[in-house]
């Protein structure tokens, strides 16, 4: 006989009325994502701090682990308003000792990542890009012995959008000038004192352009000096500090209408000049990349446990895209700076994973001396640089992301009834029982949190709006992080990323701010956990690529787990060695994927089946045996048992003949050990069926759950729970009005 589904229903805590959102297309500015941007070159660079005369109000040098703060906006043509970060042309003069400096908003703490590194007695330069305070500041911090310092603003990126300044335009990184062998200019050295014009625009840089990203080398230099640069008809300003030998440093050149730039050579001896360009800000604000800023080290092979230095013209892929919040697509260029402490003189080059090594170089070092420069590029496949270390020896690397420029970003609509999600938390100290939890997106778009501390009474629940004005899609997940807190992940609106929100402190319903965890996800996340504890999230984004996000290490990142042409809609389950997933691709057909606690990957698996259609419901059998339910082509249920080997047979099975509207919902009885799977029929009823017994894998009648009418306008789920009562499980959905709705499987009385 069929145990029945009592209908248990809770009242109705509140109803929202369904509301169709329509997705608007974003302004046409580089700043299109909304969040400011655009790039504005001043005609002059003001010196913001100059510890040689006093300006920024430090007339000292600065000491070793000392930290100074100094005034950025309002300070020449620097706005007082309205600027999120300044890119600017940072110098380390004559340190008493081998150091470093990092820059960052005054008011917020230090980030640990280098903006420049010089040896004792050397005057370098590099070019950074700082977020400002809040309060108008930046800070500076020097690591080791006392050294004067010279930061000055070559341009700013603005906060806001609006019709002024340019997007950026990443571009291969190539060579446009060189004095050895006349490229772009005559053939021959720069005397000292000289000067030397030269056009950047009409090639690779369109006329027209604003400004240039580039990358000036010095090679083989006699003696220690600096260069400046006018753009014709313009205001000279200091561009680049080298030393003897070679020297390399990122700078930004404002361009005339003319696109012509002089360079003047203020060093005691000839030399030679190498451009090469990396990208350009255009001078509309409808067209290029945005500026966001972004203050993380990615790469350092010094690092306990884990790092090893870089050997003799060895390689090493970098993970850009995907960390920190950084989409997996439509990065235009990332702003990286990367410090080396080398063996033997040498050299890097820096190009994208997937495309070819490039000729040119990013930077030139001499044997064991630090060095560093910045630079932009646009990662490649699945949001990796690579990186050469060109020397005979071994080298340790640091590889920092000051920021990163946006493409727009592809909206995602709001999708409507989609399902909700439910699980009981682990019980706190004192607890018997742990709270139930649940989350949905309603038609809205919002993320509706529940937390229901008595687990005897459904209408006990405490609803809570957790995503503010932020617009959400698709089914969120539910998790318990170590610490207690509930997590709910969420794929947002503007470029499908996926964030996530925690509670404050375990068991209460205050939230804090949002994380973004990046990616460019096509579908919702699904969020499980490893053996260890460690939280992954999966989701699938427009190509078909399945990707998983670690909850874990320095910098998070999401992985490509492989390209099977996957549809919305995964579903995970935890097994003996890990995770393992389950999609359909395009065809209808079911693809599988063990994810190891390790975080290795096994072979894709094919599962089999064709016109199979939404999210496929698995469930985990004493043995670790998994059962796979689906909704075939012609609407009824099938299903397919895993042999006990592991392998899969070659046919699905049917479920009987009903004919469902929606994916279904499967979960083995807690205290029964008995198969249940619930669907939502063609009349928007709720129905299940059962195992006729424990393990046979075949079916009774389906049934419809509840006697009464109560419509269901999203598909259900299902979640076990621990009450008073005992072990049961739940049915929950929403019906048209976004009501919510409990049914609960109850035991019969003795």
């Amino acid at each position: 006989m069929h145990r029945k589904m009592i209908g248990a229903l809770a009242a109705a805590v509140f109803a929202l009325t369904a509301v169709t959102t329509v997705a608007h297309a974003p302004a046409a500015h580089a700043d299109a994502a909304g969040r400011g941007g655009d790039f504005v070159p001043l005609p002059s660079t003001p010196a913001v701090l100059d510890t040689r005369s006093g300006t920024g109000g430090i007339s000292t040098q600065v000491g070793a682990a000392a930290t100074v703060s100094f005034p950025v906006l309002g300070v020449g043509q620097v706005p007082a308003t309205g600027v999120g970060s300044v890119l600017v042309r940072v110098g380390l003069l004559n340190p008493t000792a081998t150091t470093f400096a990092e820059l960052w908003p005054d008011g917020t703490a230090r980030p640990n990542i280098t903006m420049i590194s010089a040896v004792a007695g050397e005057q370098i330069s590099n070019t950074a890009v700082v977020k400002v305070g809040a309060n108008g500041k930046i800070d500076l911090y020097n690591n080791a012995g006392k050294t004067d310092v010279v930061v000055e603003v070559q341009g700013y990126f603005k906060a806001e959008q609006g019709t002024t300044g340019g997007g950026f335009v990443p571009l291969t990184h190539s060579r446009l000038i060189d004095t050895r062998s006349g490229l772009g200019t005559t053939t021959g050295t720069i005397a000292a004192g000289a000067s030397r014009t030269v056009t950047i625009t009409g090639s690779l840089v369109p006329t027209g352009s604003a400004a240039a990203m580039v990358n000036l080398l010095v090679p083989g230099a006699a003696n220690p000096g600096w260069l400046s640069v006018t753009p014709v008809g313009g205001n000279s300003r200091p561009v680049f500090n080298f030393e003897k030998g070679s020297t390399q440093s990122a700078a930004v050149l404002s361009l005339p209408a003319n696109g012509q730039v002089t360079f003047t050579n203020r060093g005691p001896d000839a030399i030679n000049l190498v451009v090469n360009v990396e990208g350009y800000w255009t001078s509309s604000s409808t067209q290029g990349a945005g500026y966001r800023q972004v203050a993380s080290r990615l790469l350092n092979t010094r690092s306990v446990g884990t790092g090893q230095p870089l050997a003799a013209n060895a390689t090493i892929d970098v993970q850009v895209g995907g960390t920190n919040g950084l989409p997996t697509r439509g990065i235009a260029g990332a702003h990286l700076n990367l410090v080396v402490t080398p063996e033997d003189a040498g050299y890097l080059k820096a190009w994208p994973v997937g495309q070819a090594e490039p000729s040119v170089s990013v930077m030139d070092f001499n044997a064991g001396d630090w060095r560093d420069n910045s630079l932009v590029l646009t990662p490649g496949t699945d949001g990796k640089i690579r990186i050469r270390n060109g020397s005979s020896g071994t080298i340790h690397l640091i590889v920092d992301l000051l920021g990163w420029y946006s493409n727009p970003q592809a909206a995602v609509p709001v999708a409507q009834n989609t399902r909700m999600t439910a699980m009981q938390a682990a019980p706190v100290a004192g607890a018997t029982v742990g709270t139930l939890e649940y989350a949905y997106v309603d038609n809205a778009g919002r993320v509706v949190e529940g937390h229901q501390s008595d687990v005897d009474n459904f209408g006990s629940v405490q609803w809570t709006v957790i995503s503010g004005n932020e617009a959400f899609t698709g089914q969120p997940s539910l998790t318990q992080l170590a610490n207690g807190k509930i997590q709910v992940g969420a794929q947002y609106t503007d470029g499908g990323d996926i964030w996530a929100d925690t509670q404050t402190a375990a068991g209460v319903q205050t939230w804090s701010p949002w994380a973004d965890f990046g990616g460019s996800m096509a579908s919702p996340p699904v969020t499980s956990k490893l053996s260890d504890g460690t939280v992954v999230d999966f989701a699938v984004d427009a190509d078909g690529k399945l990707w998983a996000y670690a909850q874990t290490g320095s910098v998070p990142f999401w992985k490509n787990l492989g390209d099977q042409d996957l549809v919305s809609g995964i579903s995970v389950v935890q097994v003996r060695d890990g995770l393992r997933v389950f999609g359909l691709n395009g065809a209808g057909s079911l693809r599988s994927i063990e994810y190891y606690n390790d975080g290795t990957l096994s072979a894709w698996s094919d599962l089999g089946g064709f016109g199979l259609s939404g999210q496929p419901a698995v469930v985990v059998r004493p043995g670790f045996l998994l059962q796979v339910f689906a909704r075939s082509a012609d609407g009824t249920i099938v299903t397919k048992l895993a042999n006990s080997d592991g392998s899969w047979p070659a046919d699905f099975q049917p479920v009987g003949t009903f004919v469902a509207a929606g994916a279904p919902a499967a979960i083995m009885d807690p205290a029964l050990g008995r198969l249940a799977v619930v669907v939502r029929g063609t009349d928007n009823e709720i129905y299940h069926v059962w195992e006729t017994a424990t393990g046979s894998n075949t079916w009774g009648d389906w049934t419809k759950t509840v006697a009464a009418t109560d419509p269901a306008a999203t598909d259900p789920g299902v979640a076990p729970y621990l009450n008073s009562n005992g072990q049961s499980w739940m049915i929950t959905f929403r019906n048209a009005n976004g009501a919510v709705r409990f049914y609960d499987r109850q035991l019969p009385s003795a």
